[in-house]
């Protein structure tokens, strides 16, 4: 239920509110066939994918190459990191569930995640390529692991697919408060400058 109010806020958002580019257009329908594709299951072996999640990894991929031309191995670790950190804490609460007794497992990954965003990435878009890149490849590798413990395996259900969105909205306020600022501190005037004149 969180996901659709999620991603039609982001539908919204896009559509009205975002400044008149070309590239606008695009991200709305690609929203909005995202939407249509959440509902859809495909069937791989054991596993069960969501049309959603493949959607967003395809999203993930084509943004990690447009907006990060000169990444290296640098942002290939940092990466790793975020996918090995999504994937220990799934798994770890699957082992040891009383240490999630109170906080919930998805809100540590979410706030453990959006912090890396914040401090691997210095541009909006490379904080949401990021951010879905290492949720995606993180929700595949914990499937994988826990493959032999279950039966079947759906990956990227509604509430990862929630979990994906809500962060991309975090991470486009933050984006926006910071914009906000930088154009408050550089709107201040100098002090003498009124006393000169």
């Amino acid at each position: 239920m969180y996901y659709y109010w999620s991603i039609w806020f982001v539908w919204i958002m896009v559509t009205f509110i975002m400044e008149k580019r070309t590239w606008r257009n695009v991200l709305a329908v690609c929203v909005l066939v995202h939407i249509i594709f959440s509902h859809f299951m495909i069937s791989i072996f054991d596993f069960s994918i969501n049309a959603g999640f493949l959607m967003t990894f395809l999203y993930a991929c084509v943004a990690f190459v447009i907006f990060q031309p000169g990444y290296g191995i640098v942002k290939i670790m940092q990466l790793c990191s975020m996918i090995s950190a999504y994937s220990f804490f799934m798994i770890f609460e699957l082992y040891d569930p009383v240490w999630f007794t109170i906080i919930k497992v998805d809100w540590v990954v979410f706030a453990l995640l959006i912090l890396m965003c914040l401090t691997y990435g210095h541009q909006l878009t490379e904080r949401i390529t990021l951010w879905m890149m290492s949720a995606c490849l993180g929700e595949t590798l914990y499937s994988l692991t826990i493959h032999r413990l279950t039966s079947s395996i759906i990956i990227g259900d509604l509430s990862f697919l929630s979990l994906v969105v809500q962060g991309a909205i975090f991470l486009l306020g933050v984006g926006q408060l910071e914009k906000l600022l930088s154009t408050r501190s550089s709107r201040k005037p100098v002090k003498g400058a009124a006393k000169s004149t």
